[in-house]
């Protein structure tokens, strides 16, 4: 009887036009109909019809779609730095409805994180996106499989698709969908055996336990810091927590959150950078942030040169040694895990995302099926570039523009992205939804915000006319 009021999956498009309607109701602004917050809004609004045809099958025009409604999230966080004028908007509804509406969203999103990251779908109409594709990746697999022999040339491909990253780490984000492979391919072996064969040769792949707890343990974790980061930068930085928990909800609302949300390197390092941007005013805590952000999936690393210029006038040599230290402390670790040297050696391409330039498997926009993997050349130069201009440019950086640069840099990494690239939304949604709701910060730069630490901390160390030495 009880099972009745677990059925509550919702299928991507209904999820897409309720939180469209959801999103305006709460967040549009009727009185002001071409503000800038209303075309925020509809832009980010947008990016659900790409998800929606990659996720059905339509990569031909899902990914191209996807990375365009990017490039213009790319320029507007470009020139956010130039809207001086940043009058506050209040949200239509009140703070206790928007906190419960926060809530609500966060117990919802927790429960499909444990209905979707470790199970196949019971059909095509309640899948979730993160199914669907997982679905498709796998089969795309075992179709290669067969379709190749085995040898030398093959054996030297990565037989996984995933993103980039230290090896240790992409291989536990991809822990469970490499368990619904596993038993995707005993589907189909038992399809090709004859039925008194079936039980004598194969037996099904183990469901692991302890790792199962452990995933869901860490993208709990990762999707509670983005939430509550938002809401303390808000609290804190913006001086209103009301902003905080806005921020918080819209994020939430998206179908992106409500229908990816369980993708390990998606979620960790968003909630570290959120983190990071949160802990701007200590230097050598924002470093290890970024560094274990840059670590884990390698493109966070071209936020440090961003984060230095921030740090120029005080603070950089902090930062610049915790972030590299931490990095150089995360290689350490994943040299013994990968087997030694020669064995990470072997892996390093993959980790610094080059593997689809130099093989067949990649995906997303840069399936050599789709376009020549040879074009992210130029791509990656125009990043390149990219990270330069915005490490001088503007040349007084405040958190307003940390805030808007950085995420500016995640979505530029989309298009250079191997794997998926598009997709990897948490990396960028929630700091630009705090750009969109973010007030006027040009006060708050590196110098005048660790001045005043310093002075707090001076504060509340004691007088020595009081407490004589002698």
């Amino acid at each position: 009887m009880f099972k009745v009021f677990m059925l509550y999956e919702v299928n991507p498009t209904t999820w897409f036009y309720l939180s469209s309607l959801m999103t305006m109701g709460i967040f549009f602004k009727f009185r002001r109909v071409w503000s800038v917050r209303n075309l925020d809004l509809a832009v980010l609004s947008l990016l659900a019809p790409g998800m929606l045809l990659i996720s059905y099958g339509y990569s031909r025009e899902g990914y191209p779609f996807l990375l365009t409604i990017s490039l213009l999230l790319l320029v507007r966080m470009l020139c956010d730095p130039m809207m001086v004028r940043r009058p506050l908007l209040d949200v239509n509804l009140s703070k206790g409805g928007m906190v419960f509406s926060c809530l609500a969203l966060v117990v919802f999103l927790i429960a499909g994180t444990f209905l979707t990251q470790w199970r196949e779908p019971t059909s095509p109409q309640t899948a979730t996106m993160q199914q669907l594709l997982t679905r498709q990746l796998n089969e795309r697999i075992l179709e290669s499989e067969k379709e190749t022999s085995w040898t030398d040339e093959v054996e030297r491909m990565p037989q996984v698709v995933h993103g980039t990253g230290l090896p240790f780490f992409t291989w536990f984000a991809d822990a469970p969908r490499n368990y619904l492979l596993e038993n995707l391919r005993y589907e189909r072996s038992l399809e090709t055996l004859d039925e008194e064969m079936e039980t004598a040769t194969l037996t099904p792949p183990r469901f692991p336990v302890r790792l199962f707890w452990l995933t869901q343990l860490v993208v709990v974790l990762g999707q509670l810091g983005i939430v509550v980061g938002m809401i303390l930068v808000g609290t804190y930085h913006f001086e209103n927590f009301s902003i905080g928990v806005a921020a918080a909800t819209l994020y939430l609302l998206l179908p992106y959150s409500a229908q990816i949300p369980a993708r390990i390197d998606h979620i960790v390092p968003a909630a570290l950078l959120v983190w990071a941007i949160f802990s701007y005013r200590l230097p050598s805590l924002a470093g290890v942030l970024i560094g274990l952000a840059a670590a884990l999936t390698y493109y966070p690393i071209f936020l440090i040169p961003l984060w230095s210029a921030f740090y120029w006038n005080r603070g950089l040599y902090r930062f610049l040694a915790t972030s590299f230290s931490t990095i150089l402390l995360l290689l350490a670790i994943a040299i013994p895990l990968a087997g030694g040297w020669e064995p990470f050696g072997q892996q390093l391409a993959d980790t610094l995302g080059f593997i689809g330039i130099f093989s067949r498997y990649a995906d997303g926009i840069w399936d050599p099926g789709q376009h020549s993997s040879l074009f992210r050349i130029p791509v990656i130069t125009a990043y390149v570039i990219l990270v330069l201009f915005l490490a001088f440019w503007p040349a007084q950086k405040n958190l307003g523009t940390l805030l808007s640069s950085s995420a500016a840099l995640m979505v530029g990494a989309q298009f250079c992205q191997p794997f998926q690239g598009g997709l990897y939304m948490a990396w960028f949604l929630p700091l630009m939804i705090l750009v969109i709701f973010r007030p006027n910060l040009e006060d708050r730069v590196a110098m005048r915000a660790l001045v005043k630490k310093r002075r707090r901390l001076s504060s509340m160390r004691p007088n020595r006319e009081y407490f004589p030495t002698s």
